[in-house]
């Protein structure tokens, strides 16, 4: 059997569903292009990141926003197009090729038999795909933590935890929705839940829904993964909205929307400490900065401090004492 090398064991330990023999066959060839190409600063940097993103992966159920797909069947492919796809893009950009070279990135960069299995699922290969053009690609993108923006934001970015003036929710019926996404990814119910959405990142803009302070109910860390309480949350959304539903039907409606990240046996809730702090939180967890932040998380301390891979629902413990 052939060994993992050292210095991808992380990352060999964060995908998990591969074994030995077949990682060191068809992904580690892939890091070695890179290694090949680039000093060990951004080689590490970029192994790094792939690294973060198949630990992210472990909860999340590919390909997001299809609700019925098989995440069973696909995990192990969908993790492979993972690291397939952020290596490729970074070959893009290091050689600066234009979509027009993709299929020739994907066969300098994917070992020829991991291309191959790639391409026998029409649905893995098809997201692949889209990961580079900015249509729904099963979250790849989201999971990978790369932003592919097609157009100026619609809102100036969020800086700072601190309010700051600013006129009413803008109500109107002409005013343009945040990251409406395409049909094919919207969830039931359809508008409901990106109302819920827009509300929030709205809050956080006007300063009416703080973050990263004592006992706010949101919290963001460097990188943009934003932890949402519940209900705290959704109470602060039902007397934004004015709703007609209670909070309990706002978070059934957020929670469907399959943006959250959710743990292997598909729970959206997990629990989160924040420094000083000894009881957990429950709460959402969102990885895509771009969802509230533009993109550009706000550069505050991380609050957060730990979050757990199972649901809310199991074991109570208190959050280890190690600092985010």
């Amino acid at each position: 059997m052939t060994p993992v090398p050292q210095v991808y064991l992380p990352l060999y330990r964060a995908d998990d569903t591969l074994p030995a023999d077949q990682f060191a066959r068809l992904v580690v060839p892939m890091l070695e292009v890179v290694r090949e190409a680039a000093d060990d600063e951004v080689f590490r940097a970029l192994l790094e990141r792939i690294t973060a993103a198949q630990h992210r992966a472990a909860n999340v159920r590919f390909p997001l926003g299809r609700p019925g797909a098989d995440y069973r069947r696909f995990e192990t492919v969908y993790n492979y197009a993972l690291t397939a796809v952020m290596v490729t893009a970074w070959w893009m950009e290091r050689h600066q090729w234009g979509p027009d070279a993709l299929k020739r990135a994907l066969a300098t960069c994917v070992p020829a038999p991991g291309l191959a299995r790639l391409q026998r699922e029409p649905e893995v290969w098809q997201d692949m795909r889209a990961f580079f053009t900015g249509d729904a690609d099963g979250g790849l993108r989201q999971v990978s933590g790369t932003q592919w923006l097609l157009a100026t934001p619609a809102h100036p970015p969020i800086t700072g935890g601190q309010a700051t003036p600013s006129a009413k929710p803008r109500n109107d019926a002409g005013s343009e929705r945040f990251l409406t996404p395409k049909r094919s990814q919207w969830a039931n119910p359809l508008a409901n839940g990106w109302v819920l959405v827009e509300a929030i990142r709205d809050g956080l803009r006007d300063g009416s829904l703080p973050y990263n302070r004592h006992q706010a109910p949101v919290q963001v860390d460097r990188e943009g993964r934003t932890f949402l309480q519940v209900p705290e949350v959704f109470e602060w959304c039902y007397e934004r909205l004015d709703a007609e539903v209670p909070p309990k039907t706002l978070i059934n409606q957020f929670g469907r929307l399959n943006i959250c990240t959710r743990t292997r046996k598909g729970q959206n809730l997990l629990r989160g400490g924040r420094r000083n702090q000894k009881a957990y939180q429950q709460g959402f967890v969102v990885e895509d900065p771009s969802l509230f932040w533009d993109g550009e998380p706000p550069a505050d301390q991380f609050y957060i401090r730990h979050l757990t891979r199972h649901g809310f629902g199991q074991s109570l413990q208190s959050p280890p004492d190690s600092a985010a």
